[in-house]
């Protein structure tokens, strides 16, 4: 638990207290909407919640998320890194476009 007293350590836990706050108003939202928009940006910041508990476990040495690689890219890594903008992307596309119907 050394790495809490680092900048690395409140960063991290400062994102995991806030991430909770964003993911539970998100599950709240899921549970009143139906529109696709809504849902890939509720995805997408739940995805982002999930990265920050697997860089705390990585930082534990629970889970190192350098152990899934292919041809020495971190698979997990770069899965979050391109899946969490690329579902508010989408997610924001979508509500553009529902508002544009005619």
């Amino acid at each position: 638990m050394e790495f809490l007293s680092g900048a690395l350590g409140w960063e991290l836990l400062a994102r995991m207290a806030f991430g909770f706050l964003a993911a539970v108003a998100g599950i709240a939202l899921w549970a009143h909407t139906r529109e696709p928009g809504w849902i890939l940006v509720i995805a997408a910041t739940l995805l982002g919640y999930i990265e920050v508990l697997l860089k705390f476990l990585d930082a534990l040495g629970v889970f190192p998320l350098d152990s899934l690689s292919w041809e020495g890219f971190p698979i997990v890594k770069l899965g979050f890194a391109g899946g969490v903008p690329l579902l508010y992307a989408l997610g924001l596309l979508s509500a553009i476009r529902s508002y544009r119907k005619p």
